[in-house]
């Protein structure tokens, strides 16, 4: 059984638009997602948020944070074994630079038309919180997540407010 993992993931935007990273680890590897990582035990999540950003993306700082919502995510195989349970806290905040190199996987930004046009190079969940935040809603309260790995790739199983 899989523990549930708690971590922050944060809207990037940085003059304009939006950065995502191309994970080069599992889960999620190969896929273009929010920037983000593990709360560390005893950490509060603004201070975890702003330190998953500098670490991911070597920005010298970390503008406007906002918390958006929650959303708790299961990763299950065809079989529906659990593989992967997180609990995401959502923010968004704002950086002016980024250093390209990263142990975690490829940094890169997107306009929005980018990000909806190329849809299925990103995680599934991860492009609807996007949306979500997009689409205008700024306190995503709380959503629910499957994603489905069935060894070609993640697909999402389901995405809904709860």
């Amino acid at each position: 059984m899989s523990k549930m993992v708690p971590i922050v993931i944060t809207i990037l935007n940085c003059n304009g638009k939006y950065l995502f990273i191309k994970r080069n680890k599992p889960p999620y590897e190969g896929l273009w997602s929010l920037v983000g990582g593990k709360v560390e035990t005893g950490e509060h999540i603004r201070p975890a948020a702003k330190r998953e950003v500098i670490e991911e993306t070597g920005a010298p700082n970390v503008a406007d944070y906002k918390y958006l919502g929650l959303i708790t995510e299961r990763l299950v195989d065809n079989q529906d074994n659990l593989l992967a349970h997180f609990l995401i806290f959502l923010g968004t905040a704002s950086i002016t630079s980024f250093q390209k190199g990263n142990r975690e996987g490829e940094l890169a930004l997107f306009t929005i038309d980018e990000v909806f046009s190329l849809k299925d190079q990103f995680l599934p969940s991860d492009w609807e919180m996007f949306r979500s935040y997009i689409n205008g809603i700024n306190n995503v309260a709380m959503f629910e997540a499957e994603l489905v790995s069935d060894g070609t790739g993640y697909h999402l199983n389901y995405y809904r407010e709860v």
